[in-house]
């Protein structure tokens, strides 16, 4: 899947320090650390989904302290910023600065755990992992959208 998408969000400089000294840690891009710390969050659903409220954004403060980071995401990181912007009904900046004031530290022990666990270079499948899809149907006439971050449930009956 090549990377074809690019997104620009606002760090700041202290958040960003932060974030590129754990993806240098585990040797990984920084797109895919933001990518491995928000899917984190949002599949231990460690923020309440929101429904008829206006989006959330950082808040705003001197330029100085703030970075504009272009991210350069695989196709199934981007929906997923997307989908996970949609239901928590905050912006990317807000979603990174969230997950590294409410998740990271419960993130990063999850993942040094599983990593311990595995003895190996590989990342843990379930977080690490872009199964991301979604599917279109119509039922009684409305259009529905139906998200699943990880397979879909027929994929796991499947495999059963």
């Amino acid at each position: 899947e090549p990377m074809t998408i690019e997104t620009t969000t606002c760090i700041t400089m202290h958040n960003l320090a932060l974030l590129n000294r754990y993806a240098e840690h585990y040797k990984l891009p920084l797109h895919t650390f933001i990518f491995l710390l928000v899917n984190y969050a949002a599949k231990k659903e460690r923020c309440r989904m929101q429904a008829f409220n206006r989006i959330a954004y950082r808040k705003r403060s001197s330029e100085k302290n703030w970075k504009r980071v272009h991210l350069y995401v695989y196709h199934s990181e981007y929906e997923l910023f997307l989908d996970v912007k949609k239901l928590w009904k905050m912006s990317l900046a807000k979603i990174i600065e969230y997950c590294i004031e409410k998740v990271l530290v419960e993130f990063l022990n999850y993942f040094n755990h599983r990593l311990k666990e595995m003895n190996t270079d590989n990342y843990p499948n379930y977080y690490e992992s872009r199964a991301y899809t979604f599917s279109f149907y119509k039922e009684n006439g409305i259009h529905c959208c139906q998200y699943h971050w990880g397979p879909p449930p027929e994929v796991l009956q499947q495999n059963a």
